[in-house]
């Protein structure tokens, strides 16, 4: 929108009531999946007549976005279901109301006739005309499901006729149909790509109340995407969209009080960010696996080097360095391994370690050289972390050949195998990752960085979530030193012990399974009931608490 206008283009949505041809007239059938009102903008739901829609929009773009040029968007039910003249009329009428850049007509693959055509194109003269086309899936068992009312060739057609017109398509995507598969939603998007749509709208599937697909899913429920699973849908897709389509929509919007299913505690704000910050983490772009892109550049951050002679990152976001003074090898040998007792337990059998935090490896490389020097038994792990991106910047400055290669094992295959050891790489945001894992662990190493910077990792819930994924015997070891990890520790059940070192800066705590339920009087803990507040909500909770409790 810059390139082109010069500045971004706020939608303003109206609903100019033509209806749909795929409904009967006193407004029943149609879509499974759409909703009486034909999906109509919140923001506009009360308006009654078009300029009222109007100006409510304007006024709400201007206040929440501080939006100052605007493309006019005929949203709801079908923009073209009416006579030439009627379109005419109507569409002059919108336009005249305000000076817009843009117009976005939405409407369906079997509703462009030749003289509807003819005038979007004449229109395209004096103002940009997107026509916004359902496409919705380019699966024929699929469509027929939904009761969409025609088929695949139907959209792939209107996509030509409008492209022969000059004028640009947007298709709208449905994600998480019933009965469609990740590869059925590739074909979808590579059936887009292959027409040279000029813009794409993804939706997550929305059970909306009183629709037909409401009343299948109230008779048999199916499986729909959360927040993390959408996520990860989204950005393998956005792989395979080249990088010159613009992205015009990440995540369906449902007013609450309509919405069935899936219930999402995740703002659309921040879904956006979550998903390319988690592209930026692991050094993907959108279109990077069909065009010839060079590497994301990898900045290499502040570095020094610690007392044992281990070298650590800055790190500008939480503005402290990665580990304490003393040092990573001295941190992972004198809190991890010793207190976790991981060499008493390799001599006496395998081992299956979790760590959460896995950052530049130092952890996860002292376990294997303790394993590899024993050889008697395998240790296996499982290291998660967010940002795969520090594994190739922490491989260009440590020294040890053996950490070196780990990293760079997975860094390219996930994996790294060597005598008497395994491990696994999780490149997925920790709570997220949690709920996918389903085996318990003999030893849990938590390595929350600055927890009060890093809370996510430190909450209630996902203390109780690792008390699942612990053995009865296992051990936990965190470094961490705050109260309310400790407290969030013993709410989840277990039994906590202060283990810092007292001749330097190492910090940290203990727990093992307490074996009695207890009713104690801790510190308020970090709470997260849905697993996906950011950190500085999670901090910003807990004061509030506080403050009430005061």
């Amino acid at each position: 929108m810059r390139a082109c206008y010069g500045e971004a283009l706020y939608t303003i949505p109206v609903n100019v009531e033509f209806g749909c041809p795929n409904r009967e007239k006193d407004g029943s059938g149609g879509c499974s999946f759409c909703p009486e009102h034909g999906a109509r903008a919140a923001q506009i739901a009360d308006a009654k007549s078009v300029e009222e829609q109007i100006q409510k929009a304007l006024s709400f773009a201007k206040r929440r976005y501080k939006a100052s040029s605007f493309a006019l968007y005929i949203q709801a039910y079908t923009g073209t279901f009416a006579s030439l003249v009627t379109q005419k009329k109507t569409y002059e009428k919108l336009l005249s109301l305000y000076p817009f850049r843009a117009l976005h007509v939405g409407t369906r693959p079997d509703c462009l006739s030749e003289a509807t055509l003819e005038y979007l194109a004449e229109l395209n003269q004096t103002i940009d005309v997107v026509v916004e086309l359902g496409v919705q899936t380019l699966h024929d068992v699929s469509l027929k499901h939904i009761n969409r009312g025609h088929d695949v060739a139907c959209s792939l057609d209107a996509i030509r006729r409008l492209h022969v017109k000059g004028l640009k398509v947007y298709a709208h995507l449905i994600i998480g149909l019933p009965n469609e598969t990740p590869d059925m939603w590739k074909e979808s998007l590579q059936g887009l790509v292959n027409e040279g749509i000029d813009g794409i709208k993804f939706h997550n599937l929305h059970i909306i109340e009183n629709t037909d697909l409401a009343r299948e899913y109230a008779q048999e429920p199916f499986t729909l995407l959360n927040e993390y699973a959408y996520a990860e849908a989204l950005i393998e897709l956005l792989r395979y969209v080249p990088s010159s389509i613009p992205i015009v929509r990440l995540a369906t919007d449902t007013p609450e009080r309509e919405l069935v299913a899936p219930k999402w505690h995740m703002a659309k704000g921040q879904f956006s960010e979550y998903v390319a910050q988690t592209m930026r983490y692991r050094g993907i772009s959108q279109g990077d696996r069909i065009e010839n892109q060079s590497a994301p550049k990898s900045v290499i951050p502040q570095k020094i080097d610690l007392k044992d002679g281990s070298t650590t990152f800055w790190n500008e976001m939480y503005r402290d360095y990665y580990h304490p003074k003393a040092g990573a090898y001295a941190q992972a040998q004198r809190l991890f391994l010793e207190k976790s007792c991981l060499k008493k337990r390799l001599e006496q059998g395998d081992v299956r370690l979790l760590e959460i935090g896995f950052g530049m490896g130092y952890n996860t490389l002292e376990a294997l050289k303790v394993a590899q020097i024993l050889r008697k038994h395998t240790l296996h792990v499982k290291a998660i972390d967010h940002d795969r991106l520090l594994l190739s910047q922490s491989a260009k400055v440590v020294s040890d050949a053996l950490h070196v290669q780990l990293l760079e094992s997975l860094l390219t295959d996930q994996r790294y195998e060597g005598d008497f050891t395994k491990v696994e790489f999780l490149n997925a945001e920790a709570r997220y990752a949690m709920t996918r894992l389903d085996e318990c662990f003999d030893v849990i190493f938590s390595d929350p960085f600055i927890e009060s910077n890093n809370a996510t990792l430190v909450t209630l819930e996902f203390f109780q979530n690792l008390r699942k994924r612990l053995k009865l015997d296992g051990i936990l070891v965190a470094s961490t030193a705050l109260h309310v990890s400790q407290a969030g520790l013993t709410l989840a059940g277990f039994d906590v012990h202060v283990a810092n070192d007292e001749n330097s800066d190492i910090k940290g705590v203990v727990a093992t399974l307490s074996k009695v339920s207890k009713s104690l009087h801790v510190k308020e803990p970090y709470r997260d009931p849905y697993g996906i507040l950011s950190d500085k909500e999670i901090e910003s909770e807990r004061q509030k608490v506080l403050t009430c409790k005061d």
